[in-house]
């Protein structure tokens, strides 16, 4: 809209405002003919609306050229004072930024901010023009302070300085930390914190040498700084006393005191700052002192720095060359897995084929280990185009990886499997009801059981009509068997069998008391070998003990459906219901107590597996639910134990590269779970290694005598996968070697003790530098 147009219009019309804002806009380029029409709108339109019109910022933007237009110089100059709303925009745009020509109108004028303002700028604006009555509340005079290159941040200086308030001063010094004009401004007037902690940071922070040797010469107070200050304010200083040089980095870090252990208690951050200090000043001594209380992924990383440097010792040189012979990724990528922090990956594993032991090996259909856990028993069958069928019976030695016995040649399906130790096994063969149509009148074909040891394979007929259950129990080679038989009737009845080291079979009378009905299921053997828990497949759960053949029935429906997992501690009997609930019976056994029920999973849970770890002394559990992992479970030790609020403490991924048909196993002593498949594979997992996550990532430095043993333990593992075991060993050897001079006194004392030639009484005594890291 032209100038001229604008007027015209502007004199009665709808789009007066309009017409007004072009106008003003050029009177502030000068333009006769619009400031002429400004002094008429002034007199038509009144001060308050034509001022308002100017002072709202276009569209664009707030423009700072507008206060040189002729219309503030030269309008306001009369008798008519200077609209409210013009002078707090002037003090508006000059405190946002300064501008030398508006600071000068400003000082013409001669008036603070009106009271239509907020209570910041009047304050301000009173004290930019010198008014020394007025008081300005201390962070807001320390935040004007700090403006340099304004005369407001001159003029609150000024305040400050003469008010000489420790509040503000304080304040003041705590801003200079992050601007440079300001520490000039403090150095060049001594200002500093009136703390004497607080003042000996400012003064590094600040590069104010001669003032912090004479307030601090032992660092005393660089420390308690240092303890007591936020992880950014920590990098700050650390970055400060790198620029600063001469203090003791590990004293200020640690806590004013420099042993080793008060390095490993260091953030990795600080860890890093001091190795880099300490490989710029090319202290190598003093840096392989520490490496070896770094994490172990930091301390394989660090040995990598030393150039030509090598410890002067044998010991120490040993372990220096073992560190660097290591493998940073793989350390890391170990250390990872072993910690649980890569969630993702699946635990540490072996894997077994059987095909690669023997081509005419195939699937499993269940598996045991031997007492010691050092074999692995499996039945299955062969190669699927044999012609005829034939199942098979094997033991593999874990130790070496190789089948110390296998037979190829039994003509029914086998199911089942215990290992009894000495090399000896007894198998059970499936399907009963095979009718053998070739045998006159289809006779029914009754399952047997197989004795095999090193004389052979001698088969046992125990005259059942299905077997149910086969397990080892206490006892030379000794094993039990549940089995249904028919009677003339029709009708099935329970019976256990107990099996003795020659593969004689005898009827033990314990099941006799319960009903036809009852189909045994031996779902799981206590620890001893002497409690068996007996699950009926729709109805009830009893425990039997083999030593006094007392039967005890625990429940009168227990909800579960065939083959739920059921597990036995000591002390404990649990069973999954499916429901997802787990059902909890404790001691004693014999009580008529109801079972506690625990919420755990979904209806839709799909467990393998429930078992008692010894190794781990809780319930484990492998769910299948969405992919394989292994539960820990915190079930309460008592009846009047509290529930946890989550009964699953932990999950642990498996791998998940195995057939949906999953035959799960736990050790005698709960330190490895073997994982079979349909295809044939095995896995083997090492559940000692769960004990280490807890710390297996922390510096060594804070390693116990305890954990010492406890890496030893997993190391020691013949099953441990090359990688695992590899970091494994590095460690043991680099807390062996810290331990390596240290006494330990009485049977609770650790394996080997904590370094710098300590003493340690007791289990509960920790060396100094761990105990107080």
């Amino acid at each position: 809209m032209r100038v001229r147009i604008a007027v015209l219009v502007g004199r009665a019309s709808r789009w007066r405002l309009r017409s007004l804002v072009t106008v003003l806009r050029a009177a502030d380029s000068g333009a006769p003919t619009a400031v002429r029409a400004v002094a008429d709108a002034l007199d038509s339109l009144g001060p308050e609306t034509v001022w308002r019109a100017w002072a709202e910022p276009p569209v664009s933007g707030p423009n700072r050229r507008r206060w040189d237009s002729p219309l503030v110089a030269e309008l306001p100059t009369g008798s008519t004072p200077v609209p409210d709303i013009l002078v707090d925009a002037a003090w508006h745009d000059w405190l946002d930024d300064h501008e030398a020509g508006l600071w000068s109108l400003l000082r013409r004028w001669n008036r603070s901010a009106t009271t239509t303002e907020s209570q910041k700028v009047r304050v301000l604006s009173r004290l930019a023009l010198g008014d020394e009555s007025v008081a300005v509340e201390a962070q807001l005079l320390v935040d004007a302070a700090t403006r340099f290159g304004h005369p407001l941040g001159e003029r609150a200086r000024v305040r400050f300085l003469a008010l000489s308030d420790p509040e503000v001063i304080d304040l003041y010094c705590t801003a200079a930390l992050n601007s440079p004009e300001a520490a000039a401004f403090c150095a060049e007037h001594h200002l500093a914190p009136t703390d004497e902690v607080q003042r000996a940071v400012f003064f590094v922070r600040t590069g104010q040498h001669e003032q912090y040797r004479a307030l601090d010469p032992e660092g005393a107070l660089l420390a308690l700084g240092y303890r007591g200050a936020s992880a950014e304010e920590r990098s700050a200083l650390r970055e400060a006393m790198t620029a600063f040089g001469g203090i003791d980095a590990l004293r200020v870090l640690a806590g004013q005191r420099s042993a080793q252990g008060d390095f490993a208690s260091l953030t990795e951050q600080e860890r890093a700052y001091l190795v880099r200090q300490l490989k710029e000043q090319r202290d190598w001594d003093r840096l392989w002192s520490f490496t070896l209380l770094m994490p172990l992924a930091e301390a394989v990383r660090t040995v990598r720095a030393f150039e030509g440097w090598r410890p002067a010792g044998e010991e120490d040189r040993d372990a220096f060359e073992a560190l660097r012979a290591a493998d940073p990724q793989a350390v890391d990528g170990s250390v990872s897995i072993l910690s649980g922090a890569a969630e993702s990956s699946p635990a540490p594993h072996t894997r077994i084929r059987l095909a690669d032991l023997d081509e005419r090996l195939a699937g499993i259909t269940d598996l045991d280990f031997s007492p010691d856990g050092t074999q692995l028993a499996f039945v299955g069958d062969g190669p699927p185009a044999e012609e005829p069928i034939l199942a098979r019976a094997g033991i593999v030695d874990l130790g070496s990886g190789t089948l110390s016995r296998l037979h190829c040649d039994f003509t029914d399906p086998l199911d089942r499997v215990a290992h009894l130790g000495s090399g000896t096994m007894v198998v059970a063969e499936a399907d009963p009801y095979y009718m053998d149509y070739r045998a006159e009148g289809g006779n029914h074909r009754r399952p047997k059981i197989h004795h095999v040891d090193g004389s052979g394979v001698r088969a046992l007929d125990p005259g059942v009509d299905e077997i149910t259950g086969l397990k080892r129990i206490a006892g030379d080679r000794a094993f039990a068997v549940s089995a249904l038989l028919s009677k003339a009737d029709l009708s099935d009845h329970p019976v256990l069998f107990i099996g003795g080291p020659h593969g004689d079979l005898a009827a033990s009378g314990v099941l006799n008391g319960l009903g036809e009905d009852f189909e045994p299921l031996i779902a799981a053997v206590d620890p001893d070998g002497r409690l068996i828990a007996i699950v009926d497949v729709f109805e009830a759960a009893v425990v039997a003990d083999l030593g006094s053949f007392v039967v005890n029935k625990l429940d009168d429906g227990s909800g579960t459906l065939e083959n739920i997992p059921v597990a036995l501690s000591p002390s404990t009997l649990v069973s999954c219901t499916n429901t997802g609930e787990l059902k909890v019976w404790h001691e004693p056994l014999t009580s008529a107590e109801p079972s506690m029920t625990i919420p755990a999973w979904s209806p839709s849970v799909d467990l393998t597996a429930l078992a008692w770890s010894p190794a781990l002394n809780r319930f484990v559990a492998v769910d299948l639910t969405y992919e394989l992992h292994l539960e820990l479970l915190d079930v309460p030790p008592t009846r009047d134990a509290p529930v946890p609020d989550a009964l699953i403490s932990e999950r642990i991924a498996l791998n998940d590269n195995v057939s949906m048909t999953l035959i799960t196993r736990l050790s005698p002593r709960g330190d490895v779970l073997a994982v079979g498949s349909a295809d044939g594979t095995i896995d083997l997992y090492v559940l000692t290694t769960l004990t280490l996550r807890p710390f297996i990532a922390r510096p060594m430095g804070l390693m116990t005598h305890q954990e010492l043993a406890q890496v030893v333990e997993a190391q020691k593992q013949p099953l441990l996968d090359e990688a695992s075991h590899t970091t494994l060993t590095l460690l043991r050897a680099c807390l062996e070697h810290r331990f390596r001079h240290d006494v330990g006194i009485g049977e609770a004392a650790g394996t080997a003790v904590a370094g710098g030639f300590e003493i340690e009484l007791g289990e509960l005594q920790e060396r100094k530098g761990d105990a107080d890291a």
